[in-house]
């Protein structure tokens, strides 16, 4: 009798452990992160440099490959390093309105490479997500977050960036970098190496036309006007634009979003009047360095002194990993991982016309979620039906014996 009833423990016990291990996340090490990459690379036709040349790491190294792994879709974006264990990006890379805030597990971040996430072997975890809490998905306003990096290395690849804080003019010289399709055809994948391209500083009345909340490059925004075909777009999203008037190249805006006139058909990137808006990451500082404990003093590109020089120094420069969020900010954090508001509202016509640009793509063409996740699911489901009959055909027997 004692015999039966250990059976019948044990099988329930062994029922309960292999569903358990059944529902594992979908993401275990690196190789599953460059499959789920390389699934929205074959599929991406929105994300890009377009116009751009592939540039020397060493010139751009503080630039940060980002990948998102959600669930039905993924998102690839760009962020700028300004510390070892601290990215800056855009809020929408990591929050959107079905999902709210991305899991920090399933946020992935290279760098030090020319290459994307997927092909890096600089692959790091991240420990925790912040977003403005002033940030507004209807409109587009305060559109910056941080990643923290869980286990950054001790000598990191890459380098940090400092924030531009001379007031922006449209002689200010800038450029924007960003892992992105190098053209507007739907079959386009997105470069394995970084790209950067030469853009516009523009006061115009465009920019205010194309969004409302736009008054100067001395606001929130920096507005550019795309000439010569070249643009940043969707994907490119977080990006650094980078002032190019000194060697260290300080960063002056975030890749926000795109302006395009009222109901036009065209939405392609590189479409020569176009507006590009980018957030203006000096008006920023104060609540940047408050959430890294940064000192000002050493996020600042000082325009007297600086020179390449001066990268190195910064470099030194280590950051308080733990972030102190400041009230109503949304955040989230993880200890586990595998490694390698407020705004004023703007028309509808013109949250018509502003279009992010990150790459979010839906899963949905080959499979209703996203890699991992139906099939992880499914076989849960399946497992735990065939324990369950396997339980009862044990015990059916067990006690036949008994009785017997």
């Amino acid at each position: 009798m004692n015999l039966i009833l250990f059976s019948l423990q044990f099988l329930s016990v062994l029922q309960v452990v292999l569903t358990f291990r059944l529902t594992i996340p979908k993401i275990t090490n690196i190789n599953q992160l460059a499959e789920n990459t390389e699934r929205i690379t074959k599929r991406a036709n929105n994300n890009r440099i377009i116009n751009g040349v592939a540039v020397d790491i060493s010139q751009y190294s503080s630039a940060a490959s980002i990948y998102i792994d959600a669930t039905g879709y993924g998102t690839s974006c760009t962020g700028t390093f300004i510390s070892k264990d601290v990215v800056l990006t855009a809020a929408h890379c990591v929050y959107n309105q079905t999902a709210g805030l991305a899991l920090a597990q399933n946020v992935f971040v290279s760098g030090g490479t020319q290459s994307n996430v997927a092909k890096s072997s600089n692959v790091y975890k991240t420990k925790n997500l912040l977003i403005h809490p002033s940030y507004s998905l209807s409109d587009h306003s305060n559109d910056i977050a941080l990643i923290f990096l869980q286990n950054p290395p001790s000598n990191p690849p890459y380098t940090f960036a400092k924030i531009y804080d001379v007031p922006i003019t449209d002689d200010t010289p800038v450029e924007v970098a960003g892992w992105g399709v190098t053209s507007n055809s739907p079959s386009a994948t997105i470069s394995d190496v970084l790209m950067a391209v030469p853009l516009q500083i523009s006061s115009s009345q465009t920019c205010n036309d194309l969004y409302s909340l736009w008054k100067s490059n001395s606001g929130n925004t920096i507005c550019t006007m795309n000439q010569n075909g070249q643009d940043s777009c969707r994907g490119d999203s977080g990006g650094p634009l980078y002032f190019t008037g000194d060697s260290s190249k300080p960063v002056a805006g975030i890749t926000s979003f795109g302006g395009y006139p009222k109901n036009s058909s065209n939405l392609d990137c590189g479409v020569n009047g176009y507006t590009v808006y980018y957030t203006n990451v000096q008006n920023y500082i104060d609540w940047i360095s408050s959430n890294t404990q940064i000192n000002t003093s050493d996020l600042v590109f000082k325009s007297s002194s600086t020179s390449s020089s001066n990268l190195t120094s910064t470099q030194e420069s280590q950051s308080k990993s733990e972030s102190q969020a400041t009230p109503g900010t949304q955040s989230t954090s993880t200890s586990e991982f595998v490694s390698d508001s407020q705004s004023p509202s703007i028309s509808q016509s013109t949250s018509e016309r502003a279009q992010p640009k990150s790459e979010n793509q839906s899963a949905s063409n080959t499979q209703p979620t996203s890699k991992g996740e139906s099939s992880t699911t499914n076989t849960s489901s399946s497992a735990t039906l065939s324990i369950n009959i396997y339980t009862a055909v044990c015990t059916i027997f067990l006690l036949y014996c008994f009785i017997a």
